[in-house]
C-alpha cells in the first residue's frame, strides 16, 4: 500500500512584503482621493461654513416680568405677558431658484411675490428677515410641511396685552429704542417699573453657527441672564372693567371730549381703578396718530377743577375757627373784586345763607366769603398742606404737580384769592384732588395713593409698601364737621343724584369753566366732576368722576351728569364687595 504524503507550501518573505506594499498603495490612493474631494471639490462648502462659524461676544435678553391685576379674592390676572411669536427668515445663498420659492411662499405668507422675491434674490446674502411677529400656527405648520430649502422660522417672545385697551394709559407698553433697538417701557407701569420688569442681561462668549444659533460647549463662557420680576398691582380687574364701561357711556352719551375716574381705597391708598376715555389698544399702540393719547390725564394733566375745591377752602375756615357750619353771610348773587365780577351758578341769589348751604348749593360768593376770612397767606398754606402744589408720589411716570402760582406773590391779590376760593385760577391734577379729599375722609390725615403693592421674583413675593409718618392737614374735629356738611350736599343739595338709599355719602359737585388757551377769560366749555366717599363716617372708598367738555343737551352741570355715573360705580362697589348699609 502506498502511503499518502502531505505537501507543505511555504510563502516567501518577499511575497508578504509585496502584499503589504500593495495594500498601503491602495490605502494611499483612497486617502488621496478623499482628501482631494474634501480639499478641492468641497472646498467652497467648508469655507462658507467656516466663515459662518464666528466667535461672538453677545448679550442674552432676559424674559420681561409680567404685570398683574387682581380681584377681591386676591386672584391674579396677567394684563401684560410675553407671548411666543415667530420670525420667518431666509438664507438666500441656500436657495437655488428664488422665483419658484417666492411663488411658493406667496401662497403661505401675508406678503406679495414681489416683496418676497426682493429678499430672496440676493445670492450671497446669509440672512434676510421676511416677516416678524407671526402668531398664526397655520403658517408655521405649512412651512414645516413644505420644508423649503433656505427658509427658516424661529420663536421670539413679544409683549402682549390680553385685555387690549383695558387701563391702557396706566399699564403703558414697550417698544424698541430708536438709539440702540433695546426693548424699553414706554408710558405707564411699563416705564415706571422698567428696570424691575426688564431684569438683567446675560453675556455669551463663544461661537455662533451658520444659522445664527449660539453653540454652547466646554469652550464657551456664559453669564446667565436674570429674568425680570413680576409686579402685582392694586387694580381690581373687575372694578376697572366696570368703571371703564361706565366712563365710556358717560363720555359718549354726553358728547364729551374725554373723562377720567379714580377709585381709591380708604384708608390704605390702594388705587382700585384708574380709568380714562378715550383709550387705545395696547397691542396696536403704533396705530395711534395723536401721541398725547398715551399720557395719563389723572396724573399728567392739570385742570382748574372748580367747585370741588370749595370743600378745601371751607376746611381751612373751619380749622382756623373762623367759620362754623351755621355761620351766615348775605348773598346778593354776585360781587365785584378788582374789576372782575363773580356770579353764582345760573345767577342764583340766596340771600342769608349758612356755610352749610354754601356747600349744599355750591355758592361761589360764599366760598369767596370764607376765602376772605382766611386770607391769602393762610389759604395758600392750607392748599399746600393738602398737597395741591406737589406730586403725590403715585407710582406712575412723569407725574405733574399742581400750580398755585396765582396765590404766590407778586401774582397774589384780592382777585386771585377770590377765584382760588372756588377753584378757578389754580390748576391741579385729578390724583392731587383725590389725595386732598382723602384727608377729609381719613380724619385729617393725607393718604398716599399707590398702584403696585408687591414685586414677585425668584426669591418670592415682596411688598413694596413702607409704613411712614402720615401728614395731618386738618384736625379730626374739622374733618368730622366737614364730612357732615358734605353728607348734607348729597342729601339736600346738588349731590342728590349720587346718593344711594341706605348708604351715607359725603361728596361735592364741580362745574368749572375752561379758560381760553390763547387769551384771557373763560369759554363756555366746562369740566364737570363729582368727588365723594362712602360710607361717609367709616369710609371704604373714595371716587372721583370727571368729564371734559360735554356738549349734549341737558349736560349743563355736574349734578345732571357725573353724579349718575358716580352712583352707578358706587352701587357696583356695594354689590361687588358686599358692603352693608350704614343708615336705617
Amino acid at each position: 500500500m502506498r502511503r499518502k504524503t502531505k505537501v507543505f507550501h511555504t510563502i516567501s518573505s518577499d511575497t508578504v512584503i509585496n502584499w503589504i506594499r500593495f495594500l498601503f498603495a491602495v490605502f494611499f490612493v483612497v486617502l488621496s482621493i478623499r482628501l482631494f474631494q474634501l480639499q478641492v471639490l468641497k472646498n467652497k462648502d467648508f469655507t462658507e461654513e467656516a466663515k459662518a462659524m464666528q466667535l461672538v461676544n453677545t448679550t442674552i435678553a432676559p424674559s420681561r416680568g409680567l404685570i398683574y391685576f387682581q380681584d377681591k379674592d386676591k386672584n391674579l390676572y396677567a394684563v401684560a405677558i410675553n407671548k411666543k411669536y415667530y420670525s420667518i427668515y431666509a438664507i438666500p445663498k441656500e436657495i437655488d431658484n428664488p422665483q419658484n420659492v417666492a411663488q411658493e411662499l406667496a401662497q403661505i405668507l401675508p406678503l406679495s411675490y414681489e416683496e418676497i422675491f426682493s429678499h430672496l434674490n440676493k445670492p450671497n446674502d446669509p440672512y434676510e428677515l421676511l416677516i416678524k411677529k407671526i402668531d398664526d400656527e397655520n403658517i408655521i405648520n405649512a412651512l414645516k410641511d413644505k420644508k423649503i430649502k433656505g427658509i427658516y422660522y424661529a420663536p421670539v417672545d413679544y409683549r402682549y396685552y390680553p385685555y387690549g385697551s383695558l387701563a391702557s394709559q396706566t399699564i403703558g407698553f414697550v417698544a424698541e429704542s430708536d438709539k440702540d433697538s433695546e426693548i424699553r417701557g414706554r408710558y405707564g407701569l411699563e416705564l415706571y417699573y422698567d428696570s424691575i420688569l426688564a431684569g438683567e442681561k446675560g453675556v455669551f462668549n463663544g461661537v455662533r453657527d451658520a444659522f445664527g444659533r449660539l453653540v454652547r460647549s466646554l469652550f464657551s463662557n456664559e453669564q446667565q441672564a436674570q429674568e425680570g420680576s413680576d409686579i402685582i398691582t392694586t387694580i381690581d380687574k373687575n372694578v376697572q372693567f366696570f368703571v371703564e364701561n361706565a366712563l365710556k357711556d358717560l363720555v359718549t352719551t354726553r358728547d364729551a371730549e374725554s373723562g377720567s375716574v379714580i377709585v381709591m381705597e380708604i384708608p390704605t391708598g390702594r388705587i382700585i381703578a384708574l380709568a380714562n376715555y378715550p383709550t387705545f389698544d395696547l397691542n396696536e399702540y403704533y396705530k395711534v396718530k395723536d401721541y398725547s393719547l398715551y399720557l395719563n390725564p389723572c396724573v399728567q394733566h392739570r385742570y382748574e377743577m372748580g367747585s370741588v375745591v370749595k370743600s378745601l377752602t371751607m376746611a381751612s375756615g373751619l380749622d382756623l375757627g373762623l367759620v362754623t357750619p351755621d355761620t351766615t353771610y348775605e348773598d346778593k348773587g354776585s360781587l365785584t373784586i378788582g374789576g372782575y365780577t363773580i356770579t353764582n351758578f345760573e345767577n342764583h341769589v340766596y340771600g342769608k345763607a349758612t356755610m352749610k348751604e354754601v356747600l349744599q348749593w355750591s355758592i361761589n360768593t360764599g366760598a369767596v366769603f370764607v376765602g376772605n376770612k382766611v386770607g391769602i397767606d393762610s389759604l395758600r398754606k392750607y392748599f399746600k398742606n393738602f398737597g395741591l402744589d406737589e406730586k403725590t408720589g403715585i407710582d406712575l411716570p412723569n407725574e405733574l404737580n399742581g400750580d398755585l402760582s396765582n396765590l404766590e406773590y407778586p401774582k397774589a391779590n384780592p382777585t386771585t384769592l377770590a377765584t382760588a376760593s372756588y377753584g378757578l385760577g389754580i390748576a391741579i391734577t385729578p390724583i392731587e384732588l383725590v389725595r386732598a379729599y382723602s384727608a377729609i375722609a381719613n380724619k385729617g390725615y393725607l393718604i398716599n395713593p399707590y398702584i403696585v403693592e408687591s414685586i414677585k421674583d425668584e426669591l418670592g413675593t415682596h411688598s413694596t409698601q413702607m409704613s411712614g409718618e402720615k401728614r395731618q392737614v386738618i384736625s379730626e374735629e374739622t374733618a368730622n364737621t366737614l364730612t357732615k356738611m358734605l353728607v348734607n350736599v348729597t342729601e339736600n343739595g346738588y349731590g342728590r343724584n349720587a346718593k344711594i338709599k341706605g348708604y351715607s355719602l359725603a361728596g361735592k359737585t364741580g362745574t368749572a369753566s375752561i379758560p381760553y388757551k390763547d387769551r384771557k377769560g373763560y369759554s363756555e366749555d366746562t369740566i364737570q366732576s363729582f368727588i365723594g366717599y362712602f360710607p361717609a363716617y367709616e369710609p371704604r372708598f373714595l371716587i372721583l368722576v370727571k368729564m371734559d367738555r360735554p356738549r349734549a343737551a341737558g349736560a349743563s352741570s355736574a349734578s345732571k351728569t357725573v353724579t349718575y355715573t358716580f352712583r352707578d360705580i358706587e352701587q357696583y362697589l356695594i354689590n361687588y364687595y358686599n358692603i352693608p348699609p350704614d343708615e336705617l
